[in-house]
């Protein structure tokens, strides 16, 4: 089974989790939360703005390839912690959110 992005997912009970050929922006906004590099923080947050495909807000996954190929134009739990790191960098590095 395949999909809306195209690719293979893994059934689970109530659940279809997509594995192959997706970037999950969550999993990058906990590397920019846990880093002390402000290279890896500023490049995190490139990438987060970029995979919102213009949309404004971060979504589960979406293909490595084209980040207008997404999974859940909504989704609550990754805008949230994206606050949370857009706060944290304002407190403690706002240079890195200067253009």
């Amino acid at each position: 089974m395949t999909n809306r992005c195209g690719t293979s997912i893994l059934l689970m009970p109530g659940r279809a989790f997509k594995y192959e050929m997706v970037i999950w922006p969550m999993s990058q906004m906990v590397y920019a939360l846990t880093s002390t590099s402000d290279r890896e923080i500023r490049s995190a947050l490139l990438m987060l703005k970029a995979s919102s495909a213009g949309t404004g807000f971060m979504h589960e996954s979406y293909f490595k390839d084209d980040s207008t190929r997404f999974t859940r134009p909504w989704f609550a739990w990754a805008n949230t912690l994206f606050g949370e790191l857009v706060a944290k960098v304002a407190t403690t590095k706002p240079e890195l959110l200067r253009p």
